[in-house]
């Protein structure tokens, strides 16, 4: 074997190579897994990434949505009791859930179809969440909830560890070389990996990643959030300034929504924001303490859809990107139909609506 080999050496092939390690990324990989497959997972966490830095809501009723994306949201959380039960099972890794419902003020029942969804008045909410400001209504979305991700992101890297089919290779990506047959994927350190299909799953970095067979239109879109001594809340609260989401024995408060590239930073003014959009829900949140705070790039796309799903030009490439802030909701069933891509199965859910020849260049 020659120096330069030794030095930079090609690892075999796997079936698939995963390029992102968010919690879309290892979700997938452990999918593969599962169902049979290789695959080698390709990434670096990088400051700002989305996985880490989201309050994990699994909110599909809140917000607008065609039936079709919210049908494909729903059917993404409901997967999540049986497989984090799975996780915990083979990482020994509890991921907290939480499914008691999501209360957002002043909603609309047109937003969720009628048997989830309850009219609270203000005795009724005060009823639930004591705490909340007097005077105000709101809808009780009772299959909602909440999931810890930085619990469950732990739990899918120990899960990743544990399969014998899975390899981790740390790095960047810095492009791909799609073929018919084969793709190469190749790092900034300039090592290559290769397999007959690649899942592009690199989150607000995907557009970055050259030589793809067409523009990606994924953009980072900062979200700042605050953490605030004190768990007043039993279930998270939506307000049409803020969402607060009980995190142990404090309170998580988001978020923001600016274009703002790849600056991950957070600003005083938009904190300040968030800490008094908290009090205006409870009130006893405006004198806590914040003990930290951080900002968190959502990768998102034109029309607020993922993209998932083989390229119809070189089906070699296969996308798995663009979940805006619905990464952590819409992670299992993004695994699940990016795994059955990959085998040539049909995915479990209509995914025609996701594909990336929705855009024109």
């Amino acid at each position: 074997m020659s120096p330069s080999n030794r030095t930079n050496p090609s690892p075999p092939a796997a079936d698939v190579v995963v390029i992102g390690d968010g919690v879309i990324g290892l979700a997938t990989a452990v999918a593969i897994a599962r169902a049979g497959g290789s695959c080698r997972v390709v990434g670096r966490t990088i400051t700002g990434a989305a996985s880490s830095a989201s309050a994990g809501l699994l909110a599909p009723s809140i917000g607008r949505a065609d039936q079709m994306f919210r049908s494909f949201m729903r059917a993404s959380r409901d997967r999540y009791p049986a497989w984090i039960h799975w996780l915990a099972e083979r990482t020994g890794v509890d991921v907290t859930l939480n499914r008691s419902g999501i209360i957002e003020l002043g909603g609309s029942e047109d937003a969720a179809p009628a048997n989830d969804v309850e009219r609270l008045d203000d005795r009724a909410l005060h009823e639930l969440e004591p705490t909340v400001t007097p005077g105000v209504a709101g809808l009780l979305y009772h299959d909602d909830g909440f999931v810890d991700n930085v619990r469950l992101l732990a739990a899918l890297r120990e899960a990743v560890r544990c399969e014998w089919s899975i390899e981790v290779a740390d790095g960047r990506v810095a492009a791909i070389e799609p073929g018919v047959d084969m793709c190469r994927v190749i790092t900034e350190d300039g090592r290559a990996q290769h397999a007959p299909s690649v899942v592009l799953a690199a989150g607000a970095w995907s557009a970055l990643v050259a030589g793809a067979p067409r523009i990606v239109p994924v953009e980072p879109v900062r979200g700042q959030m605050l953490q605030l001594a004190g768990c007043p809340l039993s279930r998270a609260v939506s307000s049409p300034d803020a969402y607060l989401v009980p995190r142990g024995d404090t309170t998580l408060v988001g978020s923001t929504l600016e274009r703002v590239g790849f600056d991950s930073t957070t600003t005083g003014a938009a904190l300040d924001r968030l800490h008094a959009a908290a009090a205006a829900v409870v009130p006893s949140l405006g004198d806590a303490a914040v003990e930290r705070s951080w900002a968190g790039l959502r990768p998102m796309t034109p029309d607020g859809l993922p993209v998932i799903g083989r390229d119809p030009d070189l089906p070699t490439v296969v996308y798995a990107c663009g979940h805006g802030k619905n990464g952590i909701l819409l992670a299992p069933l993004t695994a699940d139909c990016v795994a059955a891509i990959v085998e040539g199965r049909e995915a479990p859910i209509d995914i025609a609506p996701f594909g990336v020849h929705r855009f024109v260049e």
